[in-house]
């Protein structure tokens, strides 16, 4: 695979798509291997003409060869794992042709937007006051309780665009931007809920960045059923959260009897 990305002309992108119909395996999985050298801009024509083409095989096989590309960077990605990076591999899930710099412009412009609201003798709460303005005043993000189970709560690009998604991209988002300004944010993989720390306080980005108790994750635990142990409070790295969002779409898939994603995604969680 080459390090550098690489324009393709129309003639290439023909010529690519036109292979792309071969249904054979070993010629998707050579495409595969090259689709990872490919500029976003080529990979968007690519994805819009199978999508547009009506051609249930030919959109199949890009999802397949877009699905082995993944794998293939998940494999880089696990030797120095980092959050904002495995978040926008896994986007590619649903689309391959992500621009990634536009999201992370977005979350540089948030921390730029905090750090106009602090001075380096800021404390905590002051700090906390101004990541919820910024993030849930002025952006407007708020948890998805609607439609808890949309994939579209699941993957980065789409809750940034749509300023709505599920407890552990809030969190992440939150997370990555308190990065960006050197503040430590620990994820915190409650069941059935995923919250943040800052120091020895407990916040809820899914609700607006709230602090919670920790009774009040006893009792959202019970409610599902689970036995409360006190290392639900431990924090998650980065790979186990990246792990936690594809076992997230792994259940929504299932439930969607989707059967064929939830288990090309089993095969990414092992990779993670």
């Amino acid at each position: 695979m080459q390090s550098e990305s690489s324009q393709l002309t129309d003639k290439q992108i023909t010529a690519l798509v036109s292979l792309m119909r071969d249904s054979d395996e070993k010629v998707l999985s050579l495409i595969s291997e090259q689709v990872g050298s490919f500029d976003n801009d080529s990979l968007r024509v690519i994805h819009d003409i199978a999508h547009e083409s009506d051609d249930d095989e030919l959109i199949d096989n890009w999802y397949y060869i877009s699905r082995l590309s993944l794998g293939q960077k998940l494999k880089d990605w696990k030797k120095n794992p980092e959050l904002e990076s495995g978040l926008l591999l896994i986007a590619r899930l649903h689309n391959p042709a992500i621009d990634a710099t536009k999201y992370s412009s977005m979350l540089d412009n948030y921390a730029e937007r905090v750090a106009a609201r602090i001075k380096p003798e800021s404390t905590q709460h002051e700090i906390t006051l101004a990541m919820n303005h910024v993030l849930f005043r002025e952006e407007n993000y708020i948890g998805n309780q609607i439609s808890y189970y949309d994939l579209r709560n699941n993957f980065l690009d789409t809750v940034m665009d749509s300023k709505t998604g599920n407890p552990i991209m809030l969190s992440s988002i939150y997370m990555l931007v308190a990065r960006r300004l050197g503040i430590e944010l620990l994820g915190i993989g409650t069941p059935g809920h995923f919250i943040i720390r800052y120091g020895n306080t407990l916040l809820d980005p899914f609700f607006g960045g709230r602090e919670i108790t920790k009774d009040e994750c006893i009792i959202r635990a019970q409610e599902l059923n689970v036995f409360w142990r006190d290392e639900y409070l431990d924090p998650a790295d980065d790979t186990l959260i990246v792990a936690r969002c594809i076992r997230n779409l792994i259940a929504i898939y299932k439930k969607q009897n989707q059967l064929e994603k939830a288990a090309d995604a089993s095969e990414l969680l092992k990779l993670v």
